[in-house]
């Protein structure tokens, strides 16, 4: 198996020049992503290690039976990395009623607003629907899933609810 450069954008470039296939993320700032995508395929040399360009897409992802439900597993992780922004910490993840009564500085709830928007969430239709058109739009090989909740059931749920949406069945039952 070939290493791969895990890029956010500019490391598409060093995927490219190295001939090494590519994870990049996120799937929230979506024109940012393609241009890195876009640059990587342009500028790709094959190596021993690829062919051709291998582009895999990254990014969080949560599934429940309601828009709002899932939209609920992204509050702790949003509410850390705010956290981490402003004080340097990476606090453990804390239940989304906790986070809802917290005070925030302007500047953190900035940038918890900002870590709620732009992720792939909702039902197994809206989930389906989204990352099949995030792989149209990028042409990517693969997809990299990741989902951080308080609710450490949540996850797996979220993930058997995904596998349904994209047409697979999950691997423990």
């Amino acid at each position: 198996m070939p290493p791969f450069v895990l890029a956010t954008g500019e490391g598409a470039g060093i995927a490219a020049a190295a001939g090494l296939p590519l994870v990049i993320g996120d799937l929230r700032g979506r024109d940012r992503l393609l241009n890195a995508v876009d640059t990587y395929r342009a500028s790709f040399r094959p190596s021993p290690w690829a062919a051709e360009p291998y582009v895999v897409v990254a990014g969080t992802v949560a599934v429940a039976a309601a828009e709002a439900e899932a939209r609920r597993l992204l509050i702790p992780e949003a509410w850390s990395l705010a956290y981490s922004r402003t004080r340097g910490v990476f606090p453990a993840l804390a239940a989304p009623e906790r986070i809802g009564v917290l005070p925030m500085t302007e500047k953190q709830r900035g940038l918890y607003e900002a870590g709620l928007e732009g992720h792939v969430h909702g039902t197994e239709e809206q989930v389906a629907e989204a990352l099949q058109r995030a792989v149209k739009e990028t042409g990517a090989q693969e997809v990299l899933v990741t989902t951080s909740t308080y609710d450490r059931a949540a996850p797996s749920e979220s993930y058997r609810r995904l596998a349904r949406a994209v047409g697979l069945t999950p691997r423990i039952p």
